[in-house]
């Protein structure tokens, strides 16, 4: 059990918050599940896909607005929104109040690219998005 407030925090490079509660070794590599929150106004992280790997959001509080391929979805809380692998997507938060949902990716494996984007130099990164396939197809999408 992981309570409210608990988890592991990782530094973020776009703005928003994730705390790890759920990592690889918790679940055997099945899944990550990490919670995220972003203020209010969030422009976005880039959009990007994960070429073996599934993403799903379950937003808590707020309203998270989705991009997934053309589509910009509104998902207000209590909505779940499931990515399929080498979908492009991006998140942001373009209500006036902060946002909090929860992000579970499967196979866990392919989550990796998180902690090492933390503490890779920018130019590093190509590589570590690659190792765990992870590709950025362009930037946010414009508000």
């Amino acid at each position: 059990m992981v309570r409210p407030g608990e988890g592991r925090v990782v530094p973020r490079r776009f703005g928003e918050r994730t705390v790890i509660k759920a990592a690889k070794d918790d679940t055997r590599g099945a899944y990550v599940v990490r919670e995220n929150s972003a203020p209010a106004g969030y422009g976005g992280v880039p959009m990007h896909l994960h070429r073996e790997a599934e993403e799903a959001f379950f937003v808590l509080e707020g309203e998270l607005t989705v991009f997934a391929g053309d589509r910009q979805l509104a998902a207000p809380a209590g909505s779940f929104v499931l990515i399929p692998r080498a979908t492009a997507h991006s998140l942001a938060n373009r209500s006036a109040v902060p946002v909090r949902w929860l992000t579970l990716i499967s196979p866990a494996w392919a989550s990796g690219w998180i902690d090492e984007e933390a503490t890779s130099d920018p130019d590093d990164l190509p590589a570590v998005y690659a190792k765990y396939g992870l590709e950025i197809v362009g930037p946010p999408p414009a508000p």
